[in-house]
């Protein structure tokens, strides 16, 4: 196998493993999405079940804190996918858009360097 033979091997399996990746974080998302979705009408049906039950609707304070500690748990989800999705394309040698900025001024660097050589051999 060639060298170039290989090259578009590996760079068909980058992005191949970049699809796997996508695809990991909308079917994993979705499924925690169903799960939340589905712990919260429990929650809320306990609820409207316990305010009937004594006439009142249950504090504000309440509900707030329940509102937060389900943002607080999808913040940990997303943080945790984030992760890991970033651990595996390091792995792979995938750059990240830090990387492709760093490279993006020194490019731009070299560049201005350049057309500042060519003017100066112009005169």
């Amino acid at each position: 196998m060639s060298n170039s033979d290989e090259i578009k091997r590996n760079s068909h399996n980058i992005w191949l493993a970049g699809l796997g990746a996508y695809s990991t974080k909308e079917s994993e998302g979705s499924k925690h999405y169903e799960t939340l979705i589905a712990k919260g009408k429990l929650l809320e049906e306990k609820n409207n079940e316990h305010e009937e039950k004594i006439g009142k609707p249950t504090s504000d304070s309440r509900l707030h804190d329940l509102k937060s500690r389900a943002n607080q748990t999808m913040d940990r989800i997303e943080k945790a996918f984030d992760q890991r999705v970033s651990s595996a394309l390091s792995r792979l040698g995938i750059s990240t858009r830090t990387d492709l900025d760093d490279l993006n001024a020194k490019i731009e660097i070299l560049t201005d360097a350049l057309e500042k050589a060519t003017k100066q051999l112009e005169k």
